[in-house]
């Protein structure tokens, strides 16, 4: 039978923290609709501290396809009661002490998830969403200044290839995440790419390509992608960037 200790060992794990310039991200095990975790930073001095989740349930909305903005009313009226504020689309703890930062991480985290399913389930879903746009925008939200976007990577054949996002991690390593669009020049344009870079073998370099599950992919294409770099798709791409971030 596992012991409790070993159990709170194993969750410790699913908690990833950050340093950022002004504060703390942390990953929770909190989970939005999409299965993704939801991230709040914590910012403050010695004595008082404020939660937000820097606007990821009204991200996680516009990345499921949702043709609408949701305003501030619009969440205010549904965190109100929990003590919480909103300002500019972020969902804001009150001032805590230090003590009192774990419960405030925790309130603010499922206020967010809860914001994301109660917009899921009374809004229709009315455009695509910008697929591209919105991945930039999940990983901008985590790794900030530690992510550069279309950097060239050199590939086995000498020839440097541009990849749209590149994560810049400890110990010198880098994370290659590269969006593909259901298209055969897309396609074929990402696994030679990937594939090149692959080859160098560099122990330090990672690669993951994400592709848009709203949309109909053919099993052969998705295959294909696979030759190039491990491949997942965008509803489940969050956990597992921060998986291979953290790794």
């Amino acid at each position: 039978m596992i012991k409790p200790e070993a159990l709170l060992e194993m969750l410790s794990r699913m908690v990833v923290a950050s340093q950022l310039e002004d504060g703390v991200r942390v990953s929770t095990h909190v989970l939005y609709p999409s299965n993704g975790s939801v991230s709040v930073v914590v910012r403050g001095g010695k004595n008082h501290f404020i939660i937000s989740d820097e606007g990821g349930a009204v991200s996680e909305l516009t990345s499921a396809g949702l043709g609408i903005v949701l305003h501030d009313q619009a969440v205010k009226r549904r965190v109100r009661n929990r003590g919480l504020s909103v300002y500019d689309g972020a969902i804001l703890s009150p001032p805590v002490s230090l003590e009192a930062i774990p419960a405030a991480l925790l309130l603010v985290a499922n206020a967010s998830r809860d914001i994301a399913e109660w917009g899921l389930s009374h809004f229709s879903y009315s455009i695509p969403r910008d697929f591209r746009k919105d991945l930039a925008a999940l990983l901008g939200r985590h790794f900030h200044d530690n992510l550069k976007h279309d950097t060239p990577i050199i590939g086995k054949s000498n020839k440097a290839h541009k990849f749209s996002h590149v994560l810049y991690l400890s110990g010198e390593r880098k994370l290659l995440v590269d969006p593909v669009t259901n298209e055969a020049t897309s396609i074929n344009a990402r696994v030679v790419a990937n594939l090149d870079v692959r080859m160098v073998e560099n122990p330090l370099i990672d690669q993951l390509i994400v592709f848009d599950d709203q949309l109909n992919w053919k099993a052969s294409d998705l295959k294909l992608l696979e030759v190039g770099a491990p491949t997942v798709a965008f509803s489940r791409a969050e956990p597992e960037i921060m998986r291979r971030a953290a790794a």
